[in-house]
């Protein structure tokens, strides 16, 4: 018995919707193990960062503090405790920004095509600031302190409203100084492997473009390298930020010369935060030196 046209017509559009379906299914799928994989990656690698972020921050400490308390801040101790007692605090803050950076990896390619994933994209790039910014600060209160993650965070906003101090941490342009000395790096190493290609390799057709390779070669190494110790330097300025707002006087007690010198430079750059912090009256007091 032959079908009718209808029927056939009926019979191809079930299989062009089963088809739809299923393509739609596998779509969600590999989106879903794609956020997987993405989100084990970035978190893995944001976790390694805090926690050297976090025994840079114990290193200053135990700089800047004297007596029992600071031989928690030993790097032997404050290995100790990111791998156990604050380690949970760290995957905490990490988990949280590698969920950000997956969502948007996995929407990025589609960000040009769709009007709802470039706005879901512009939201995460702004909450993907926002967090790492609230982890900087929060992971080095945890690591002087010792608190969880959440009341680290509370902390040290509370902390510097208190002290008048959320306009100086804004201004605050390590990042921005550490980016240009990298590229700095960078650009002077890519040079000097260049140069070293030019001058020791013999004339041949292939000269150029190994001057080329070695010159891109050398500059991602050296950015790479220089990357690590500046992100190093960025979170000892942050933590000697936070050290001066939690107890200034104890960098008297171990180190007096720095002490007064923060204290100049606080009193030129932010007199009035300096008045108002409840401090000032017991740091010794701002002497004008030629440095400033």
């Amino acid at each position: 018995m032959k079908r009718t046209n209808d029927e056939i017509q009926w019979s191809n559009a079930t299989d062009d919707s089963t088809s739809s379906k299923q393509g739609q299914s596998r779509r969600i799928v590999s989106y879903i193990i794609l956020f997987l994989v993405l989100l084990s990656w970035y978190w893995g690698a944001a976790t390694f960062g805090n926690i050297t972020h976090f025994v840079t921050a114990c290193a200053v400490g135990h700089w800047w503090f004297t007596g029992e308390g600071s031989r928690q801040y030993t790097i032997g101790a404050s290995i100790k405790r990111a791998f156990t007692t604050n380690f949970g605090t760290i995957c905490l803050g990490s988990l949280l920004e590698a969920i950000i950076k997956a969502l948007r990896a996995c929407i990025g390619k589609d960000r040009r095509k769709n009007i709802i994933a470039a706005i879901a994209d512009c939201i995460l790039q702004i909450l993907e600031k926002l967090i790492g910014y609230l982890n900087e600060w929060a992971f080095i209160y945890a690591a002087l302190t010792g608190q969880t993650f959440v009341e680290a965070g509370r902390s040290f906003i509370e902390l510097f409203k208190k002290r008048g101090w959320t306009a100086i941490i804004n201004d605050v342009l390590v990042g921005t100084t550490m980016m240009i000395v990298n590229i700095a790096i960078g650009l002077t190493s890519a040079l000097a492997g260049g140069l070293l290609i030019y001058f020791f390799m013999s004339d041949s057709p292939e000269k150029i473009i190994t001057i080329i390779i070695a010159s891109i070669v050398s500059f991602i190494i050296s950015i790479l390298m220089s990357a690590v110790m500046a992100s190093i330097l960025s979170s000892c300025v942050r933590t000697v930020f936070v050290c001066f707002a939690l107890n200034p006087a104890a960098l008297g007690a171990t180190h007096p010369d720095h002490l007064q010198a923060l204290t100049n430079a606080w009193h030129k750059f932010y007199p009035q935060e300096f008045a108002t912090s409840g401090y000032a009256q017991y740091l010794p007091k701002p002497t004008m030196t030629k440095d400033l």
